[in-house]
């Protein structure tokens, strides 16, 4: 009967099956039986009857149809909604002699029921943010791999406080930090 909002993505599955319609910019679903729909323009007469300019204009959207095996969970939707809403931005560049390999990660974060949502300087100091969250309702042992050996991490708030001290392993490159259901954990690490 009413919308409802949801960023990045909407699904109809069952434990074998399922389709995902997700989106890049539009925030209101609705589902009943086997149909989902996704809100592309509005034009209410609420709360204001006399403006009826809502969504006029020429407009562009992004969406994807999306059919995989299993739930949302195991189908993977969570990640396919953020790979369309931040895309892998590809620039040419001359070849030249370099001392990066030819490939290279800055980050890469395991169990596939967590995702890292920023990497950025530290407000404070010189440490690196990473923040990330599980989205699939389930503790997980979440490891991060670095670049490169760091000094020091710490798991601190959302407003960047640091909390406590985390062990770094395999000579500083990777850390292992406890998540909680749907929880949020920021880390700092420092590199030399």
């Amino acid at each position: 009967m009413f919308e409802v909002p949801a960023i990045r993505w909407g699904d109809i599955s069952n434990a074998t099956q399922g389709f995902s319609l997700l989106n890049a910019s539009k925030y209101g679903y609705d589902a009943k039986d086997n149909v989902i729909r996704l809100s592309l323009l509005r034009s209410p007469q609420m709360p204001a009857p006399d403006n009826h300019i809502a969504d006029q204009g020429l407009h562009e959207f992004t969406y994807a149809l999306y059919a995989h095996a299993g739930d949302w969970k195991s189908g993977g939707t969570m990640r396919q909604g953020y790979e369309l809403n931040y895309p892998l931005i590809a620039a040419v560049e001359q070849a030249h002699r370099g001392t990066m390999p030819a490939k290279y990660s800055f980050a890469r974060i395991e169990p596939g029921n967590v995702i890292l949502t920023v990497m950025k300087k530290a407000e404070d100091d010189n440490g690196i943010i990473f923040r990330f969250y599980e989205f699939e309702g389930k503790p997980a042992q979440v490891k991060l791999t670095l670049p490169k050996a760091a000094t020091s991490a710490r798991e601190t708030n959302l407003m960047e406080k640091h909390e406590k001290e985390i062990a770094l392993g395999a000579g500083g490159r990777e850390l292992t930090v406890a998540a909680g259901p749907y929880e949020i954990k920021t880390v700092e690490v420092i590199f030399p």
